[in-house]
């Protein structure tokens, strides 16, 4: 999710057309964390991911999101010489990993696992947060890490996969009509899922949808981005692919 995007312009409808530095998702390991033993730590691998226009510099950065009430805030601890940038035809990918220290629980916080526990309800929910700057622009981008009783079969979930069906990586695709969007998401535990489109040129009917539209408006390679959620565990994946416009 992102909290706070920077300044605007004439794209600033169009979330989907990246223009400018775009929070795309971030992916956690283990996927669900369990609960570390009384007066001990676990640790949680946060990969964070970003769009931007081809050529463009990401700082990294953490941000502590003590105003939020979606969970308690957690500090995270970035590693620099992760960073990276994956080059597509019109798009680069930026990401970074960061780890997140869980614990030593505090009483209160046991106290809310044993009756998640005890009653089959309930976790504890922890709130992350990076900031990402490239030249004017600045993302904060924010999620959860889920910590749940050690023997909740939570604990065993797994990551998402994406695979997009069209375009044809490597393809092409008209330029002005309407081409078609659409693509397939492994999912390794039953539970809903949000979509998200991300393109280099043009506009998405949905971008909400696993099956679109998309309309092209500049001939030349371009990029597309499917982004994939589960709304239960958080999972996060991603596919990118070139396709040619004309």
């Amino acid at each position: 999710m992102t909290l706070a995007s920077g300044c605007g312009g004439e794209d600033a409808d169009r979330y989907e057309r990246v223009t400018k530095l775009r929070a795309i998702g971030v992916a956690t390991n283990p996927v669900v964390l369990a609960a570390p033993a009384s007066g001990m730590t676990s640790s949680v691998e946060l990969t964070v991911f970003a769009a931007m226009p081809k050529g463009g510099t990401v700082n990294a950065a953490p941000f502590l999101d003590e105003a939020s009430s979606y969970g308690i805030p957690v500090q995270v601890s970035l590693d620099p010489s992760t960073a990276a940038t994956q080059s597509f035809a019109a798009l680069d990918v930026y990401s970074v990993k960061a780890n997140a220290t869980v614990g030593p629980l505090t009483p209160q916080q046991e106290a809310i696992l044993r009756g998640a526990r005890e009653q089959g309800l309930g976790k504890l929910t922890l709130r992350y947060a990076v900031k990402l700057d490239s030249g004017e622009e600045s993302e904060t981008i924010v999620g959860n890490i889920l910590v749940y009783p050690e023997e909740s079969p939570e604990t065993s979930f797994q990551p998402l996969s994406v695979t997009i069906a069209e375009p044809i990586a490597n393809g092409t695709v008209g330029i002005g009509p309407k081409q078609s969007l659409s693509g397939s998401i492994t999912k390794p535990q039953d539970e809903n899922i949000k979509v998200s489109w991300f393109v280099s040129s043009g506009k998405v009917t949905n971008r909400r949808a696993r099956e679109t539209k998309w309309e092209p408006v500049d001939a030349g390679t371009q990029t597309v981005i499917m982004t994939a959620r589960g709304m239960k565990s958080g999972s996060f994946a991603m596919q990118a692919v070139d396709v040619t416009a004309e």
